[in-house]
C-alpha cells in the first residue's frame, strides 16, 4: 500500500483512515474486493484486450468487479450490509476541519448541470442538461431534522449518504488508496488545485484509485413500493428529458413476497414539480409484484438508525415522501437500482456502470456475464461499459449511458468516458473551462483524449470529477 504526507507526517492510509478527521461511528472495517472477483488482478490481460477491441474480455471483467463489491461484509448473514458498504466516502475525502462542506450542490441543480452548456450531436445543437422535475423538501423532513437543512433550504450530505436531489439515494465511495492520496496531496482544497493549475500540472492518481457511485431506492417494509424501470422508452436519438418520473414502465416491490407475480395498480410520486414549476400529478401504474430477492438490498436496522447522521435520514426520508408520501423508518428496505465503478486498473481507466431489470436476460447490455460463484442476484442487473476508446466506424464512441444515473440529467446519446476524461479544474475567469461539455469539446461522443487540444489551459483530474466538483 503506497504511503502519503498528511498532517505533517508520514503515516499510512490506514491510519490516515483512522485518524479523527475520517472518523465515521459505526462504519464496518474497511473490507478490500475479493481476490476471486479479479480486481488489480488481471490487469495486463484486460489492458491487451482493450486496445485489441475484445470487449467481452473487459466486460467479463466489469460484472466480476459489480458481483465483488456486492458480497455480503459478513458472510451467512442475510441482511448483511454489501462490501462496499465499508469503504471510506466522498464525505471523509473532503472534510475540512472534521466538517464536510455545506456548499456541495445535489447533482440535479449543480453549477456544472444547470450552467446549460450545448454540446454537437448528430449535425444539432443540444443542452447538456435537458429540462426536468425538481424535487422541493417536504415540510415534514424539515420539521423532523431541521439541523440537516441548508441555508438554500435543501438537505445537507450526510456521512454515509450523499444527496442526490431525487429519490435516488446516492452513495459515493472510494478505496484506500483513492481516499489517501486525496487526503495526502491536499487535493481536497480548492487552493491546491489553483495551484495545480497556475503551474499548469495536472493530477496523475493511484493505479489502485477505485472510485463507486451507489443508488439505492426506499421501499416500505409493509404494503408495495413502485419501482420505474428502463425498457429502452426512448429512442438514441431522443434528446429531451429522460428520467425515471417518465418512463411509465414500473414493478412493484414487495418485501413480504405474498403477491409475488401478480399485477395491482398503484401510486407513486409525490410533491414533485414539473420544470416549469407546476405540480406534477401522483403517477399511476399497473406494475407486476417481484420480490426482494431479485435485488440487492438491506434493511435497515435499529443500530443501522443510530449511526446515520441527521443528514442520513433527512436523505432517506425525503425520498420516501417523494416515492410513497411516508416517512423512512427502521425496518424499511434500501434495495441497489444502479451502481457507477471505475478503477484505473488499466492506463485508460475503466468505466462500468449497472442497473436493475426487470428483463436482465435480454439485450447486449445482459452479455458476458462469466460463471462465478457470487453470492447475490447479480444477474438481475444490466451492464454498460465505456472501456473502448478508439471510436468506432462512424468516428464516435458508442453510447454508453446508466438510464438511473444519468437519465435525469443527460440525453441519451451521451458516453462515460467522453465525460471523464473532461474531468478537471479551472478557476471561473479560465480563458478555456472544462465541463460536462465545453465550447472547445463539444461532441458528447467524440473520442477525445487527455492531450486532445480542447484541454489546452485545464487542469486535469485524471478521470475523477469528484476532485473538482468536492474541492473546498
Amino acid at each position: 500500500m503506497p504511503r502519503f504526507v498528511y498532517a505533517g507526517c508520514l503515516t499510512s492510509v490506514a491510519l490516515c483512515l483512522s485518524s479523527p478527521i475520517f472518523a465515521q461511528d459505526g462504519r464496518p472495517d474497511f473490507q478490500p474486493i475479493p481476490e476471486r472477483f479479479g480486481y488489480f488482478q488481471e490487469n495486463e490481460r484486460l489492458w491487451e484486450s482493450i486496445k485489441e477491441g475484445d470487449m467481452g474480455v473487459s466486460r467479463a471483467h466489469a460484472w466480476r468487479l459489480f458481483a465483488g463489491m456486492n458480497q455480503p461484509l459478513e458472510p451467512g448473514e442475510p441482511n448483511s450490509w454489501p462490501i462496499w458498504f465499508s469503504w471510506p466516502t466522498s464525505a471523509q475525502a473532503f472534510a475540512v476541519d472534521g466538517q464536510h462542506s455545506e456548499e456541495v450542490f445535489a447533482i440535479r441543480v449543480s453549477p456544472q448541470i444547470q450552467d446549460i452548456q450545448v454540446a454537437r450531436e448528430g449535425g444539432a445543437d443540444i443542452p447538456v442538461n435537458t429540462k426536468g422535475p425538481t424535487y422541493p423538501v417536504p415540510e415534514a423532513v424539515k420539521t423532523r431534522y431541521p439541523t440537516a437543512i441548508k441555508k438554500d433550504g435543501s438537505v445537507k450530505d450526510g456521512a454515509f449518504f450523499v444527496n442526490n436531489g431525487d429519490i435516488m439515494i446516492a452513495v459515493e465511495s472510494l478505496s484506500p488508496e483513492g481516499i489517501g492520496q486525496i487526503r495526502g496531496e491536499g487535493l481536497y482544497q480548492k487552493e491546491v488545485l489553483q495551484q495545480l493549475w497556475d503551474k499548469g500540472e495536472s493530477i496523475d492518481l493511484d493505479e489502485r484509485y477505485v472510485s463507486t457511485k451507489h443508488m439505492y431506492w426506499p421501499v416500505k417494509r409493509g404494503g408495495l413500493t413502485a419501482l420505474p424501470w428502463w425498457d429502452n422508452n426512448y429512442s438514441p436519438m431522443y434528446n429531451d428529458y429522460v428520467g425515471y418520473e417518465n418512463w411509465g414502465t414500473v414493478v412493484a416491490i414487495d418485501p413480504v413476497g405474498d403477491a409475488i407475480g401478480e399485477w395491482v395498480s398503484l401510486d407513486y410520486l409525490y410533491g414533485i414539480k414539473n420544470h416549469d414549476g407546476s405540480a406534477m400529478e401522483t403517477r399511476q401504474a399497473t406494475a407486476q409484484v417481484v420480490g426482494l430477492d431479485r435485488f440487492y438490498h438491506h434493511q435497515v436496522t435499529d443500530a443501522d438508525w443510530e449511526i446515520f447522521t441527521e443528514a442520513d435520514k433527512a436523505i432517506l426520508a425525503q425520498a420516501s415522501y417523494w416515492l410513497y408520501d411516508e416517512p423512512f423508518e427502521p425496518g424499511d428496505y434500501l434495495v441497489e437500482v444502479a451502481m457507477h465503478i471505475v478503477t484505473k486498473e488499466v492506463p485508460t481507466w475503466t468505466l462500468q456502470s449497472f442497473w436493475w431489470s426487470a428483463r436482465s436476460d435480454e439485450g447486449p447490455y445482459s452479455w458476458d456475464r462469466p460463471e462465478m460463484e457470487a453470492q447475490g442476484p447479480w444477474d438481475q442487473y444490466l451492464l454498460t461499459e465505456a472501456n473502448a476508446y478508439d471510436p468506432g466506424p462512424d468516428g464516435e464512441l458508442p453510447i454508453a449511458v446508466n438510464p438511473y444515473i444519468e437519465g435525469v440529467i443527460h440525453p441519451i446519446r451521451t458516453n462515460c468516458r467522453n465525460c471523464h476524461v473532461r474531468a478537471g479544474y479551472t478557476p471561473k475567469d479560465a480563458p478555456n473551462k472544462t465541463g460536462y461539455s465545453s465550447p472547445n469539446c463539444p461532441d458528447l461522443l467524440a473520442a477525445l483524449m487527455p492531450d486532445d487540444a480542447c484541454f489546452v489551459g485545464v487542469s486535469l483530474s485524471d478521470f475523477a470529477w469528484i476532485i473538482p466538483d468536492r474541492a473546498q
